[in-house]
């Protein structure tokens, strides 16, 4: 606890517990604008009641004043409380000339880049001194709050009004009187699955990363493979001509060095060499006729 007079904030993984967070809750616009803001949620639109995390309201008050833009009409609230607020309700831009009431059948636009964007769902045309019936989220803008509205329902009669107002007293009796209480366990039991969330949440992007990365060292391994095998039968026949080689001159180096001829390959024997080696004639050849003497 920050002070002995002010309740414990607690951590946003408990909020889920809270009786407000995920509520419309009822309020008068004096009690919107007493709204306090803590700085470790700043930018995220929520506010607190005493402890009570308040993100989404519902009011009810007379227009009093509307201003209008092309994309954005502003609407003052009164609802007697002693205080007023403004009401930001989104519209889609005006494509013709004239006025374009925002209805429950222009709820869903797109922009000119093509984005869908949500507005509002609104009943009917709103003018000056209507009692409306607003749903939407606390939101600041230079430092004055307002409400962004999701959704507009005109209260046609004072029964509707006096339903509403006791709506109001009930939410204030029986939740924001008194401060948000959790037991210690419940807020450690809390955090442990955020945490376990977190843990597993971590751990699966890392298994991603590794899987991918095993993937992709186990497909360039695979290609190397097959190089290797591509290469294999290549580099063991060059080898084995080196091999062949080296031996070749081992053995006539030896025989130089021992004086002995190298072995040569054996001479084929043709027909001029078995000439050669036939016996020589040793008769005379007897030379008769008239061209005895030419050999002819």
């Amino acid at each position: 606890m920050t002070d002995a007079t002010e309740p414990e904030l607690y951590p946003q993984y408990c909020f889920h517990l809270s009786p407000t967070i995920n509520r419309w809750c009822h309020f008068r616009i004096r009690d919107i604008l007493a709204l306090k803001s803590h700085p470790g949620f700043r930018g995220q639109d929520v506010y607190f009641h005493i402890n009570h995390p308040v993100k989404w309201v519902r009011i009810s008050g007379v227009v009093v004043a509307v201003e209008e833009r092309e994309t954005r009409h502003f609407y003052t609230i009164d609802d007697g409380s002693g205080a007023t607020l403004e009401c930001v309700v989104k519209v889609a831009p005006r494509t013709a000339p004239g006025p374009a009431p925002v209805t429950a059948a222009t709820a869903a636009t797109t922009d000119s880049a093509g984005n869908s964007k949500t507005l509002p769902l609104i009943d009917a045309p709103i003018d000056v001194g209507h009692v409306l019936d607003i749903k939407g989220s606390v939101c600041t803008f230079r430092d004055n709050k307002q409400i962004r509205a999701e959704k507009i329902v005109h209260l046609r009669s004072t029964e509707q009004e006096a339903v509403f107002w006791e709506k109001i007293v009930q939410l204030q009796t029986d939740v924001l009187s008194k401060p948000w209480i959790l037991d210690k366990r419940e807020v450690r039991r809390c955090r442990k699955e955020v945490e376990a969330r977190d843990s597993s949440h971590r751990h699966r992007r890392t298994g991603k990363r590794r899987s991918s990365k095993c993937g992709e060292r186990t497909g360039l391994e695979r290609v190397k493979t097959g190089l290797e095998k591509a290469k294999a039968p290549r580099e063991e026949e060059a080898m084995a001509r080196v091999r062949a080689t080296t031996c070749f001159e081992e053995s006539e180096n030896k025989n130089r060095r021992e004086g002995t001829p190298a072995a040569r390959r054996p001479v084929r024997v043709t027909g001029l060499e078995r000439r050669k080696t036939a016996k020589p004639v040793t008769g005379l050849i007897p030379m008769t006729g008239k061209y005895d003497a030419l050999g002819l």
